[in-house]
């Protein structure tokens, strides 16, 4: 268990490794904000010195949480924020896939139409039939 002289002892670590605390406005939601990257720890409020006084409470409380092990794991964790952004992912450049098209058809067809080897027979099938489509 953290003991509240330890969390004052990090909070004071916490606060000289922020430095000053320099809210900004936000226009989208028309209020003061204050977050630093060192700590997943957000305040706002309606002006700057609001924030400068809750600021380091909302920060002992993240400390306080952090010691007594009361935070999820996401809280933690870095991230390298590339998203789907992959090297290698997806389809490889110059590969062409075959252009499909959803419809609905009977059930009994569906099944039919996953056994292998069926699509092509139907291509076959297909082929003639325009073949003697057009010599009649």
């Amino acid at each position: 268990m953290a003991s509240k002289s330890e969390i004052k002892k990090e909070l004071k670590i916490a606060l000289s490794e922020i430095g000053n605390i320099v809210p900004w406005f936000d226009k989208n939601y028309n209020t003061w904000i204050y977050s630093n990257p060192l700590y997943p720890v957000e305040c706002e409020g309606k002006s700057a010195e609001e924030i400068i006084k809750k600021y380091p409470g909302y920060l002992e409380i993240f400390i306080e949480h952090r010691m007594k092990g009361k935070l999820d794991a996401i809280n933690e964790k870095k991230t390298k924020g590339k998203g789907g952004a992959r090297s290698g992912a997806g389809r490889p450049k110059g590969s062409t896939k075959e252009q499909t098209k959803q419809i609905r058809v009977p059930t009994d067809i569906a099944k039919w139409l996953k056994y292998p080897g069926t699509i092509a027979h139907l291509r076959m099938l297909m082929e003639s039939y325009n073949r003697t489509k057009s010599t009649h």
